[in-house]
C-alpha cells in the first residue's frame, strides 16, 4: 500500500513531476508513491484521509516558477488538516519541501531573510513597494554599483535588471513595477540586491550543488563569458573555455568535500531536505555566496528529448561537452569523481538522494 503522497503540480502545467530515475529510486527506498494533484487545494488531504493508515510521508511539489499565492494557501490548509488528524505534538514528515519552506524556494526575499537570521552568507538586500520607499531605502543601504532591481520571485533572470549607472535606475524602477505586478506567484514584491562580483580568471562562475538529507550528493561548475553576468542559469558549453571548465569542475569537488556542513545548513535552515543550492565565490571577500535553492533542479526527465535533455547524460546535454566527458573519462573521472558517479550517472545519483534522505527522516 502507498506510503508516500507525492503532491504535484497541477495537469495544466508542464509534466515536470518526475526526472529520469527519479521516482522507481524514492519507491526503493520509500515504498509506493502515490501520485496526485497538490494544487487543487484538497487532492492530497483526501489521499491522506484514504490511506492514512499506511502514509508515511509526504513530497510536496508544486511548480517553483508558477505557484499561485492561492494553490500555496490550499497546500498550507491541506497540511494543517492532515497534522490536526495526526494528533497533538505530530507532523507529518516532508520530502524535499516542507509547505512552509516552499515559500523560500519561490521568494527571494524570504529566502535571503532566512539565511540571514541563520549566518548563511547572501547578498544584501531590501524590499520596497513605491519609486519613493526605493529611493529612501537605496539611499540608505548605500549600494556601489551594479546591483540588481528584481522582482522577488522572479527566475531565470525575468524581471530582473542589473544597474550599473544612475540613469538606469528609473527606467527599471517603472518597468519593474509595470510588469512584475502582472505574473503570478506567493507575496510578489519587488526588491534590489547586491551585486556580487564572480569573475575570475577573466570569466563568471557559479556552481550548482545538490544537498539530500546530511549529504552533498554531486555538483558542477558553471563557466561563461565574464560580460554575462546571469551565471546561475547560463552556460552553454563553450569548447575555447575547456581549460577553466576543468578548473573550475575540480573546485566544485573541492568545495562540495570541505564546506559540506555549510551548505547542507544552507538547505535546512530553510525547512527544506533536497535542494540543488546556487553558490558562488565573492571574489572580494573569498566567501561562498548563496543565491537560490531550487528543488526542481534540471537532470533530465524520462520522455527523451523533453526540455532539451538527452542520454546519455540528459544532463549536460549539449554535444560538445558529451564528447569531451566521454573522450576524457578516464582522467577526468578520477580528478571529478562526484560529478562523474554522482551527477552524470542519473540512476546513481537518484538512488544516493533517496538513501541519504531515507537516513536524513528516519524515525
Amino acid at each position: 500500500m502507498y506510503k508516500v503522497i507525492a503532491a504535484n503540480r497541477g495537469p495544466s502545467k508542464p509534466p515536470k513531476n518526475w526526472r529520469i530515475f527519479e521516482k522507481e529510486n524514492m519507491e526503493k527506498h520509500f515504498g509506493p508513491v502515490l501520485d496526485v494533484n497538490g494544487e487543487d487545494g484538497h487532492s492530497v488531504y483526501d489521499a491522506f484521509k484514504e490511506y492514512k493508515d499506511t502514509i508515511e510521508y509526504i513530497r510536496w511539489y508544486p511548480c517553483p516558477e508558477s505557484c499561485t499565492e492561492e494553490e500555496y494557501n490550499g497546500m498550507i490548509k491541506q497540511n494543517d488538516y492532515i497534522n490536526n488528524e495526526l494528533g497533538y505534538l505530530k507532523v507529518m514528515p516532508y520530502l524535499t519541501n516542507s509547505v512552509q519552506g516552499f515559500e523560500a524556494v519561490q521568494s527571494k526575499e524570504v529566502c535571503f531573510r532566512e539565511w540571514k537570521k541563520h549566518g548563511v552568507n547572501c547578498p544584501d538586500f531590501f524590499v520596497y513597494d513605491t519609486e519613493e520607499e526605493f529611493y529612501e531605502k537605496y539611499w540608505a543601504a548605500d549600494f556601489d554599483f551594479p546591483f540588481l532591481i528584481r522582482v522577488n520571485n522572479s527566475v531565470g533572470g525575468k524581471e530582473t535588471h542589473i544597474i550599473r549607472e544612475m540613469k538606469e535606475i528609473k527606467p527599471a524602477l517603472h518597468d519593474i513595477m509595470i510588469h512584475g505586478k502582472n505574473e503570478v506567484g506567493i507575496k510578489r514584491r519587488m526588491m534590489c540586491v547586491n551585486f556580487v562580483n564572480t569573475i575570475d580568471r577573466d570569466v563568471n562562475v557559479s556552481y550548482r550543488i545538490h544537498v539530500a538529507g546530511n549529504k552533498v550528493i554531486s555538483g558542477y561548475g558553471r563557466v561563461v563569458p565574464k560580460d554575462n553576468w546571469l551565471a546561475i542559469t547560463a552556460g552553454s558549453f563553450r569548447p575555447e573555455q575547456i581549460d577553466n571548465w576543468v578548473y573550475y569542475n575540480k573546485l566544485c569537488e573541492q568545495l562540495m568535500r570541505e564546506r559540506e556542513e555549510e551548505i547542507v545548513k544552507a538547505v535546512h535552515s530553510l525547512k527544506l531536505n533536497h535542494q540543488g543550492v546556487d553558490v558562488v565565490m565573492d571574489e572580494d571577500t573569498k566567501e561562498l555566496c548563496f543565491l537560490e535553492v531550487q528543488p526542481t533542479y534540471a537532470s533530465g526527465y524520462p520522455q527523451v528529448g523533453w526540455c532539451g535533455y538527452h542520454p546519455p547524460f540528459y544532463n549536460p546535454s549539449d554535444p560538445n561537452l558529451v564528447m569531451f566527458l566521454q573522450q576524457n573519462k578516464s582522467v577526468l573521472e578520477k580528478e571529478i569523481p562526484m560529478y562523474y558517479n554522482n551527477w552524470l550517472d542519473k540512476n546513481n545519483h537518484f538512488d544516493l538522494v533517496y538513501k541519504e534522505l531515507k537516513e536524513y527522516v528516519r524515525p
